[in-house]
């Protein structure tokens, strides 16, 4: 474990430390604080990376619900495969990749905008908006919500919903009454988990968004490279850390850390 550790330490924990030391001891101190959260610039950026983040996180447990509920009662072998390869494929391409994939299908003489040209309709502008950045962050997310809920779903005896069905339940009903509430441990910890990750996104707000939709991980590069605004940066990623942990915090509230652990092992 001892070089494990010690990676740990020099890589993850003393540039977090120096990060919240320097964010406190350089430039007006305390008081970068509070130039983080001030301006336009910067209520929007919050603004937006909350609002996107929340939506984000909101569809990819949804997605990574059912994903995972037919990983585990599906009885096709080549659907499970196909759903595993549709999951992990994301994991194997590079981020650029997967941003300038959506790049070509949402720019104007794009795929999309392609196929509606082919059926006589007039396109539409798709790239550089909110919504093309919240769909680049959720193809993303959605590998890690769906194995976070995974670990959970597995544990549901499907034969309590088909039971639930005989007893004349709808469908609909007895997923809302019996699999959803079993479930809730990998909802909180899926959904922590996105969202503690999506906050932090920087290549696909500016490829998929660009100045429509600004995230703070873009007015933190802003502030160091163009601006040379060191310490607000290390307030505003400060920030960032700290709305995290809160999230998680808030999830080892709700579910425990038995269950929080075992859903993200």
């Amino acid at each position: 474990m001892a070089p494990l550790l010690v990676a740990l330490v020099a890589l993850v924990g003393y540039p977090l430390i120096k990060l919240g030391y320097d964010s406190l001891t350089l430039g007006d101190g305390i008081g970068n604080y509070v130039t983080a959260v001030s301006g336009t610039a910067a209520q929007r950026s919050f603004l937006v990376t909350i609002g996107s983040s929340a939506l984000v996180t909101a569809i990819a447990v949804i997605v990574g619900f059912w994903l995972s509920w037919y990983l585990v009662t599906t009885t096709k072998a080549w659907l499970r495969n196909l759903l595993w390869v549709s999951i992990l494929v994301p994991f194997w391409l590079g981020t650029i990749v997967k941003n300038y994939a959506f790049v070509l299908l949402f720019a104007r003489n794009g795929v999309i905008n392609g196929l509606l040209v082919a059926l006589g309709l007039e396109p539409v502008g798709l790239l550089y908006t909110p919504t093309a950045v919240v769909f680049g962050i959720t193809y993303s997310l959605i590998p890690f919500a769906t194995l976070a809920m995974y670990a959970v779903v597995s544990t549901i005896n499907p034969s309590l919903v088909i039971a639930a069905r005989g007893m004349g339940a709808s469908r609909f009903g007895a997923m809302r009454q019996i699999a959803l509430p079993l479930a809730t441990p990998g909802f909180v910890a899926s959904g922590s988990l996105v969202f503690a990750l999506s906050i932090g996104f920087y290549i696909t707000p500016v490829l998929l968004g660009g100045a429509q939709s600004p995230f703070v991980a873009s007015v933190i590069s802003a502030n160091v490279l163009q601006y040379f605004n060191y310490p607000v940066a290390c307030a505003q990623s400060v920030l960032l850390l700290l709305m995290a942990f809160v999230v998680i915090g808030a999830a080892y509230a709700l579910v425990g850390r038995d269950r929080l652990v075992k859903a993200l092992a």
